[in-house]
C-alpha cells in the first residue's frame, strides 16, 4: 500500500473509533498517521498535516482524561478493528456509495440502528447497492424486535416494485432466514398480496391520557431530520388525528403511511409523556372548511416515559 494511502486508511479509522467513542484506539491510530507523516520528507503540506493531527491527538487525549482513566475493554477494542476491516472491504471505487454502506454496516453492528437504517436508505436508490441495503435494514429492525414493522416494510417494497424479481427472491430467503433465527413464527411467503401489518400496541385506550400536542422528527423528504409540533384535532385512544395545512407541501411530502416514529413527545393538560407511534393513514379532506388540508392518523403503540 502507497504511503499517502496507508495515512488515509488510518486518518479514517481514526476518526470512526473516535466517532464511537473509542478514544484510546482512535488516539493510537491518531499517532500511527502523525509517525507515518514524520518519516516522509516528501508529502506535501507536511507542515499542515502535522498541525492538524497534532490537534486530534491533544483533543482526543484531553477527552480520554476527562473519563477518569475508564478505557475500552480489550473485546470491545477487537470488535472494532474487525468492524473497520469489513467497512473498507466495501469500499469498491466502481460503486458508487459502496463506503458509505460500509459505514452504515458498521453503525448497525455498533448497535446504533437509528442512524444505520437513515444511511442505509438513502442507499436503496443505486441498483448495485439496494439489496445489502435492504437487508441490512430489515436486520436493524428485526434486532429492535421490530419484526411487525420491518415485515409491513417488506411489503411496501415489493408493492412498490423495488426489486427484480431475482432480487425479490433473494430478499425473502434472506428474511425467512433472519426471523427464523430470531425465533418469530411467520413464514414471507406470497407476501405482495397481503395487507400491510400494522404494528399492534402495547397500551391500552383507557391508559392513554387526553392528549392536546405531539412533536416528533420528520423520517424524510425536504425537511428530514426537522423536529415538528402539530395540534391534535381528534383523538380516539390510542389513535390521534392531527391536521397537515394543504400549503405545507414540504411537511406532507415528509411523513407517510406506514412510518414508525421512534421518539414522539406527547403534550396532555396534566402531563407531558414520551412514546412511539406508527403511521395508519395520510389523507385529504374532501370537504368542510379543511378541504384540502391533509389529516394525518398516528396510532400510539408504546409509551416510554
Amino acid at each position: 500500500m502507497a504511503l499517502g494511502d496507508k495515512i488515509k486508511k488510518y486518518f479514517k479509522e481514526a476518526e470512526l473509533y473516535s466517532s464511537h467513542g473509542l478514544l484510546a484506539e482512535a488516539l493510537e491510530k491518531y499517532k500511527s498517521v502523525e509517525g507515518l507523516v514524520k518519516a516522509s520528507n516528501s508529502i506535501k503540506n507536511r507542515q499542515g498535516i502535522l498541525k492538524k493531527i497534532a490537534s486530534k491527538i491533544d483533543l482526543t487525549a484531553k477527552k480520554l482524561q476527562k473519563i477518569d482513566g475508564i478505557k475500552p475493554t480489550a473485546e470491545v477494542a477487537e470488535d472494532a478493528q474487525s468492524l473497520m476491516k469489513e467497512m473498507y472491504s466495501f469500499d469498491d471505487p466502481e460503486a458508487k456509495g459502496s463506503s458509505a454502506l460500509g459505514g452504515a454496516i458498521a453503525l448497525a453492528k455498533f448497535g446504533q440502528y437509528d442512524k444505520a437504517i437513515e444511511e442505509l436508505s438513502r442507499l436503496l436508490e443505486y441498483d448495485t447497492l439496494r439489496l445489502e441495503a435492504a437487508k441490512n435494514i430489515l436486520w436493524c429492525w428485526v434486532q429492535q424486535n421490530y419484526s411487525e414493522y420491518a415485515i409491513s416494510l417488506y411489503q411496501k417494497w415489493l408493492k412498490n416494485k423495488l426489486f427484480s424479481p431475482e432480487e425479490a427472491n433473494s430478499i425473502q430467503d434472506y428474511f425467512n432466514e433472519l426471523m427464523d433465527k430470531a425465533g418469530i413464527d411467520h413464514e414471507i411467503e406470497e407476501i405482495e398480496s397481503q395487507r400491510t401489518i400494522e404494528p399492534d400496541s402495547e397500551v391500552d385506550d383507557d391508559d392513554i391520557l387526553d392528549i392536546s400536542a405531539a412533536k416528533f422528527v420528520l423520517p424524510r423528504g425536504p425537511k428530514e431530520g426537522e423536529k415538528i409540533e402539530l395540534e391534535i384535532s381528534f383523538q380516539s385512544g390510542k389513535y390521534i388525528r392531527m391536521i397537515i395545512p394543504r400549503n405545507e407541501k414540504d411537511l406532507i411530502d415528509s411523513i407517510n403511511p406506514g412510518d414508525l416514529l421512534k421518539e414522539i413527545v406527547f403534550y396532555s393538560p396534566v402531563a407531558i409523556f414520551s412514546g412511539e407511534g406508527y403511521v395508519s393513514s395520510k389523507n385529504v379532506i374532501e370537504a368542510g372548511p379543511k378541504k384540502g388540508d391533509f389529516s394525518l392518523e398516528i396510532k400510539i403503540i408504546k409509551i416510554v416515559s
